[in-house]
């Protein structure tokens, strides 16, 4: 009988330390990955609250010592206990936005005690309970280094790293033990910051992507974006869509008297508040019994609030800034229709627990969430007449949507972290 192939994972985000949507894949994937080969998964911090997967080790670089036995590994403890790393005190990066998937404001109350703490060596790097950190580049660069020389006490036959904060970690590996090298992007910098950005984090991404075996995008038009915007060959590109949760969100009966439209996320450029605006003014011009609810905040909150104010449109927005993920799920449980009008989305997530509360969506073409909803009313994300059109035909027409609840909870069923995890493997076997 074959022995059991290995895969080595490089994450950052895992449950329960979360900040957006990328801990809920990186442990679908995880989870999934682990019914077909099994998993070495090394992520930045691990304690009691860890998830425990069959089939999976987690190693955690806040507990090295731990999690690494063998006389090899003592040689490698006792050196990096020796390194000392330097934190700039300005280094004021953050990978993502400080808001997360669902609008969520980031608790940054580790980041100024990072930014002023003395770190005696390599190992204290991660203990620390910020995710990110206005140090991160610091930390990225420890981690790559643990991971390099703690990779080697691993048994593994391929690598699969998730996003860029893990990608140079993943090249030296690579490099160093001579495995294939697979590279999960969930986002790029191109959609953060906008296509021309030629900034360290696109350098990190392109660079990764060209040494990379496999490049696992999670939708058709993050693959788009790579070969046009990074210029990597589309022969090495796997979509691999994301998935979530099958339970149902039960629906329950609010006491707003009017209709209720939902957005959910960070409001930023990225998102397209302002062609959320321009199809709301059209909306409330032919359906005034409707209300706007803007979940989430960013740096373009106040302009969405000044916009309405000024249209003399306050009285159809109600904005809620910070919410919980239990009031993200009771939210969408009330919600009339979901709305993602974003200029760049890899996937959006959104949709999914939006359709898995029994909510239709209208959804910008450009996301990787309308190629897994085929089903649902579509618009290019400047088109605000038609989604305007789309919105209210939803509105006024019952029939219409419980066909699109109908069709959308059919399409969500048949998209699943097992079939995704079979992709990945697929392609592993292909390489290997």
């Amino acid at each position: 009988m074959p022995k059991q192939k290995n895969v080595l994972v490089l994450g950052w985000e895992f449950p329960p330390r979360m900040v957006g949507g990328l801990a809920i894949a990186t442990y679908g994937i995880v989870e999934a990955l682990s019914q077909f080969l099994h998993v070495h998964l090394i992520i930045p911090f691990k304690d009691e609250h860890t998830p425990q997967i069959p089939n999976v080790q987690i190693y955690g670089l806040n507990q090295i010592e731990l999690d690494f036995e063998g006389p090899e590994i003592t040689e490698i403890i006792t050196l990096l206990k020796k390194k000392n790393i330097f934190f700039e005190s300005n280094n004021q990066v953050y990978p993502y936005p400080m808001f997360d998937t669902f609008g969520v404001e980031l608790d940054t109350k580790y980041s100024e005690e990072e930014n002023n703490q003395d770190f005696k060596s390599y190992l204290d790097v991660f203990k620390s309970e910020e995710v990110y950190g206005w140090s991160l580049w610091g930390k990225m660069k420890v981690y790559n280094e643990l991971v390099g020389a703690l990779a080697g006490s691993i048994d593994f036959d391929v690598i699969h790293c998730h996003d860029w904060v893990t990608f140079n970690a993943g090249k030296t590996v690579k490099g160093l033990y001579g495995k294939p090298l697979c590279l999960h992007v969930h986002a790029l910098e191109t959609d953060r910051v906008g296509t021309s950005a030629r900034n360290e984090i696109y350098e990190i991404e392109h660079s990764a992507m060209q040494y990379a075996d496999r490049v696992f995008p999670v939708s058709n038009y993050t693959k788009e974006q790579i070969v046009e915007h990074y210029g990597i060959a589309s022969n090495k590109i796997v979509p691999i869509h994301n998935a979530i949760d099958q339970k149902l969100i039960k629906r329950w009966k609010h006491k707003i008297p009017q209709r209720i439209i939902t957005f959910l996320g960070r409001i930023t450029l990225q998102k397209g508040p302002q062609f959320l605006f321009e199809t709301a003014k059209k909306v409330v011009a032919q359906y005034p019994n409707v209300r706007f609810v803007i979940a989430g905040k960013g740096d373009q909150l106040m302009q969405l609030v000044n916009a309405s104010a000024r249209a003399n449109l306050s009285r159809y927005f109600i904005f809620t800034g910070f919410i919980s993920r239990e009031q993200v799920d009771a939210l969408l449980a009330a919600s009339d229709v979901y709305f993602m009008p974003s200029v760049s989305e890899p996937f959006g997530l959104t949709a999914l627990e939006a359709t898995r509360a029994k909510v239709p969506c209208v959804l910008t073409k450009q996301s990787g969430a309308s190629e897994v909803l085929t089903s649902a009313l579509k618009a290019d994300y400047w088109d605000t007449d038609l989604f305007a059109k789309h919105i209210l035909s939803l509105l006024k027409n019952e029939s219409l949507r419980q066909q699109k609840i109908d069709e959308a909870t059919a399409e969500l069923h048949q998209n699943n972290w097992y079939n995704s995890a079979a992709k990945i493997a697929t392609e592993y076997f292909s390489i290997l």
